[in-house]
Order: C-alpha cells, then structure tokens, then sequence
C-alpha cells in the first residue's frame, strides 16, 4: 500500500473545490473499487487495489465542469506523478473501457456505476433517470443506450467471475 499517494489523492479531492456530496461519492466510490478489486483478485485477477482506490478518489475531481472527465484527466496529469490515476479518471464516463477484460479503469468505472450519491444502486436503476431525461431526443437517448448497454455488458462479465448481481456484492 502507498499510503502517500492515498494520502496525496485524498488531499487533492477534499481541497478541490467540489460539493461536499461529490467528495462523500468519491470517497465511496474509492472503496467500492478497492473491495471489489480484492473480490475480484480472489477469483484470480492481479488489479493493483490501492490504484483503485486512489483512482475512484480522483473520479470526479473536476465533476462541477463540463467535460469533467476529461478536464480530470488533464488536471491530474499537470498535478504530477498520478499517471495511472489520470488515466482512471479519464475513463470514468465510458471512455476506452473493455466490456470483455477486467483492469483498474473498469473496475472504478463499475464502482462508480453502481455507487449512486454514497448507496449502492443497480446498474440498470443507474440510467433509467437519464433515459428518461433525455427523452425526446433521438442523438441524447441514444447515447444514454449505448452507456446503459456498456455498463451492463461490464456488469454480466464481472458478475460471470463473482457470482452474484454486482451490487448485491457484499463489499
């Protein structure tokens, strides 16, 4: 475990300048991915947990902007020495996430996925709001299908190694 770097993660998320209801689903989100990168090493994976946990840390660290992944993305990079958390937090939205292979960046993708506010929720109860917000256009509704569709397909190969509903798992 690199406690500094943890300890470094934590820092940078409570002094940076989210709501408080975004740093509580961070850090919830953090220990989703860190017990559910444990799970799923016990069924044979070798995902860096501590990595997990820091990049669900940093997820949303820029959640208040727009393109919030991707403005994360960069600003963990200028901050220095968090590459692999970067790329994490870059990822988040669905971005370069493999629905057939299991690493750090689908694991927080996941955690984050099925951790609504600081509670757990089921993937499909996750985009069911933004379904139906969307509605009424055709370019909006698709995509929210297509992010819909990716985090379950994710959710069914997780699932297929831990044997029970993801967010049934007892984390």
């Amino acid at each position: 475990m690199n406690t500094d770097k943890n300890a470094r993660c934590l820092e940078l998320l409570e002094n940076s300048g989210q709501p408080p209801h975004v740093i509580d689903h961070c850090k919830a989100v953090a220990e989703v991915s860190y017990k559910l990168a444990l799970a799923l090493n016990e069924k044979g994976f070798s995902l860096d947990a501590e990595l997990c946990r820091r990049g669900g840390l940093l997820h949303d660290i820029c959640r208040t902007e727009q393109f919030h992944s991707f403005r994360g993305l960069l600003y963990v990079i200028e901050l220095g020495g968090l590459r692999p958390e970067a790329l994490i937090v870059g990822a988040h939205m669905g971005e370069y996430i493999d629905t057939d292979r299991i690493a750090e960046k689908e694991v927080v993708y996941m955690a984050d996925k099925i951790t609504k506010g600081t509670g757990r929720v089921d993937v499909a109860e996750r985009y069911a709001r933004s379904i139906e917000k969307f509605h009424g256009s055709e370019e909006a509704m698709k995509a929210a299908y297509e992010r819909r569709d990716q985090s379950l397909a994710l959710a069914a190969y997780m699932e297929s190694f831990l044997g029970k509903p993801i967010h049934e798992f007892d984390m």
